[in-house]
């Protein structure tokens, strides 16, 4: 078997560029930081949004345990969920924590009235419905980022 030769390259045709590439690692990173540091800040605010949502669902959880126990006190309800976490802001509340009623066919009737005497079967549940708001602040402001926190539990107390 015969040796094919193989072509020589022209070392003409591949030299090095000839203008200067000093500096464009910091160009290229002047350019890129801001995007980083936008996004980074981003997630850092989506993770403490998430961590105060979180809270603040847990909070009502647990005032709602409590005005399982005492619905008739808003004042010890507020202060189980306020006493819950460390909140800073602290929590702010409605002025009362609403009761509803209804009878076994779903029907809402007023908590005054039994559902025997509307004539509507079943005895009357009794829900408490808890929330609590706080405020939000970003790192950064961001459009679409709530500047409040609402968290809600409905519960039934019988």
């Amino acid at each position: 078997m015969g040796r094919t030769k193989r072509p020589r390259l022209d070392k003409r045709r591949y030299r090095e560029p000839s203008f200067d590439t000093a500096g464009s690692v910091a160009a290229e990173f002047a350019l890129l930081a801001p995007m980083i540091l936008v996004i980074t800040v981003g997630t850092v605010d989506f993770g403490l949004l998430s961590t105060n949502i979180s809270a603040l669902a847990g909070a009502t959880r647990i005032g709602a345990e409590y005005g399982r126990l005492h619905p008739s006190d808003p004042a010890g309800i507020e202060s189980s969920m306020q006493n819950s976490m460390s909140f800073n802001p602290p929590l702010s509340f409605p002025a009362t924590f609403p009761l509803s009623c209804e009878c076994d066919d779903g029907r809402s009737i007023p908590c005054t009235v039994s559902c025997a005497t509307a004539g509507r079967p079943g005895p009357n549940r009794v829900f408490i419905r808890i929330s609590a708001n706080q405020a939000a602040a970003p790192i950064l402001p961001w459009p679409g980022f709530p500047t409040t926190l609402t968290a809600a539990t409905q519960l039934r107390l019988q």
